[in-house]
């Protein structure tokens, strides 16, 4: 019976070097999944998350996708006016939100503003006294991401109501983040809006309510 030929040394060199590189390549995927999981604050995970201030504009041609009427859609919270779009992505976790708001008998939100073009947000800088408006490319509504709300018979300002001290309590859960809270101007760049509510996921809000920070310093 013949002898089994042995490998060459070029053979068993070839067979070694092909190890290495599938062992490599497995600890190097393992490694990196550890640190992307890991990684609360990696890159990976902000990539989507738009930051817009004077320093990061929106082009004039930025028009988010999936643009819904509010109007049209079903919804636990009133409207000042039927011609209020919003992002679809914002829109459901904010329905979601208001729907368990309304189970905790905390109703009358009042949403007035979401979604504006370049062209009405120019319009609305044009039209507003300085340090009112931001310019246009430099406003959040232009990502259909955020929403302004009041709530009825507010009186003395949104922030002295129920509404409010829920939102205050319970948006981040649902991936909302007070976008310019008090004392915070320094940071990022606008004066205190206890009305004005930015989508973010929630990862990212419940990091930045535990923390008691912005998105600028979320990003940073």
């Amino acid at each position: 019976m013949p002898k089994p030929k042995k490998k060459s040394g070029a053979s068993r060199f070839l067979t070694t070097a092909v190890i290495l590189i599938v062992l490599i390549a497995v600890s190097y995927g393992i490694g990196y999944k550890i640190g992307y999981d890991k990684g609360a604050d990696s890159a990976s995970r902000n990539r989507n998350i738009l930051l817009i201030n004077a320093d990061n504009l929106l082009s004039p041609s930025y028009v988010p996708q999936d643009l819904v009427n509010l109007y049209e859609m079903r919804h636990s919270f009133r409207l000042a006016s039927s011609d209020i779009y919003m992002a679809r992505d914002a829109y459901e976790p904010m329905q979601a939100m208001f729907f368990a708001a309304e189970q905790e008998n905390v109703n009358g939100f009042i949403v007035t503003s979401a979604y504006r073009s370049y062209e009405k947000q120019q319009e609305i800088y044009l039209e507003s006294e300085p340090g009112y408006a931001q310019k246009p490319g430099a406003s959040e509504h232009q990502t259909g991401m955020c929403f302004d709300v009041t709530a009825m018979n507010s009186g003395d300002g949104f922030e002295n109501t129920e509404q409010y001290k829920w939102l205050r309590q319970n948006a981040h859960k649902y991936g909302f983040i007070q976008r310019y809270p008090a004392n915070k101007s320094h940071i990022t760049g606008i004066s205190y809006e206890p009305w004005h509510y930015r989508y973010v996921g929630v990862d990212a809000a419940e990091y930045i309510y535990r923390n008691n920070i912005t998105l600028e310093e979320y990003l940073k």
